[in-house]
């Protein structure tokens, strides 16, 4: 992609570059990183809301959903690698925590519903959550240089000693915003 194209940070464009190499795009770029830290959050899940039905239930549900949350985790974590300056940030933002995060839902009840996973309602809606969260935490972190894969990529040791860091700055964001906002309004008004 060239660096210095207006066109190349428009997300359309992005995203006909990533489906013309397929392969390349969700393959060669899969990220391994968020693929384990989404198996290391998402298996959990289905052993805790199937656990009621005996740890042989629970520990096949939960393998189920670390297999799939591998593969799934990993192309997702990738096209996020690849969009994550796109613009408009606010189409990157739908894309990242509306779109995919439903088709990603719905892929992941039919796994577990073929797989007869009991409680499933449960297991999908506490899992939809996890997912928005860890797809907008991805998308903080990438655009910081953390949990790349590539020639980007740091050391995962490296990535794993910075999350600490950076979930308390996602997580406080949204009150610095709001301060800085109320602090401009309040100066605004004087």
């Amino acid at each position: 992609m060239p660096a210095n194209s207006d066109n190349s940070r428009r997300l359309g464009w992005v995203i006909r570059e990533l489906l013309s190499h397929p392969l390349y795009s969700f393959v060669t770029c899969w990220n391994w990183k968020a693929a384990a830290l989404s198996i290391i959050l998402r298996a959990p899940v289905y052993v805790a809301t199937t656990l009621r039905y005996g740890w042989k239930t629970a520990s096949f549900a939960g393998l189920v959903e670390a297999i799939f949350a591998a593969v799934v985790a990993g192309v997702y974590a990738a096209l996020t690698q690849a969009i994550r300056f796109s613009e408009p940030q606010s189409m990157v933002a739908a894309l990242l925590l509306v779109v995919l995060p439903g088709i990603t839902l719905g892929m992941d009840a039919l796994v577990h519903y073929v797989m007869r996973t009991p409680n499933l309602v449960t297991g999908v809606l506490v899992s939809l959550a996890v997912s928005v969260l860890s797809s907008a935490f991805n998308w903080y972190s990438m655009r910081r240089g953390t949990l790349l894969v590539g020639a980007a990529a740091r050391p995962f040791g490296a990535d794993i000693l910075a999350l600490p860091i950076l979930i308390m700055r996602f997580l406080s964001e949204p009150f610095v915003l709001l301060w800085r906002n109320l602090k401009s309004f309040c100066t605004a008004l004087v």
